[in-house]
C-alpha cells in the first residue's frame, strides 16, 4: 500500500491557515491606519492574495513536516505504525475498531465536513460583504464583534454538522448497495 501522506498535507494547510488568520488579525489589530490607507479596495482583491499566501504558507509549511520526518525517525509514520501495532499487541483495549477502513472514513469525513463547513461560512461571508446592501453593512459594524464572531462559529457548527450528516448518509446508502449486489 502507498503512503498518500494525507496527515501532513492537512497538517500543512491547518498551519497555513492559522498563519494567515493570525496575520490579518495582527494586521488589523496593529497596522489598522495602514489597512484604511489602501482605501476601500475589493474583496475580490484580498481574497485572492489572502489565498495565494495561504497556499504559499502551506507549501513551505509541507516542506518542513516532511523535512522533519525524514530527520527524526519518532516523527516518521512508518514508526507511528509500528509503535500502533505494539501497543495493540501489548494492552487488552475494549475499543479497538474491527475495520480501519471504517474508522478512516469517519475521520475523513468529520475532517471533510470541518473544512466544507468552514468554506460554506467564508463563501456566505464573502457574499454578504460582496453584495449586501451599505446600510445593512453599517448595522453589522455598531454591533459587537463577539455577536457576529459567534453568530459565524454557530453557521460553521451548523453547515459542518449538514455536511458530515450528508456524508454519512452517502455512506449508509453505498455500504447497502455494496452489501445488495
Amino acid at each position: 500500500m502507498k503512503r498518500t501522506y494525507e496527515k501532513e498535507r492537512v497538517a500543512a494547510l491547518s498551519a497555513g491557515l492559522a498563519i494567515i488568520v493570525l496575520a490579518w488579525i495582527a494586521v488589523q489589530a496593529f497596522a489598522s491606519d495602514w489597512i484604511d490607507s489602501l482605501g476601500v479596495l475589493s474583496v475580490w482583491l484580498y481574497g485572492p492574495i489572502s489565498a495565494a499566501a495561504w497556499a504559499l504558507i502551506s507549501a513551505i509549511s509541507y516542506v518542513l513536516i516532511i523535512g522533519a520526518q525524514q530527520r527524526n525517525p519518532a516523527l516518521c509514520p512508518e514508526h507511528e505504525e509500528a509503535t500502533r501495532e505494539i501497543r495493540r499487541k501489548t494492552y487488552e483495549l475494549t475499543k479497538v475498531p474491527k475495520c480501519i477502513e471504517y474508522v478512516d472514513e469517519l475521520e475523513r469525513n468529520k475532517l471533510g465536513a470541518l473544512m466544507g463547513g468552514f468554506a460554506i461560512t467564508i463563501a456566505a461571508w464573502l457574499a454578504l460583504l460582496s453584495f449586501a446592501p451599505p446600510g445593512l453593512l453599517d448595522g453589522i459594524v455598531s454591533k459587537s464583534p463577539w455577536i457576529y464572531c459567534l453568530a459565524t462559529m454557530a453557521f460553521w457548527w451548523g453547515s459542518a454538522e449538514l455536511l458530515y450528516w450528508s456524508f454519512r448518509r452517502s455512506r449508509q446508502h453505498r455500504s447497502s448497495i455494496t452489501h445488495a449486489h
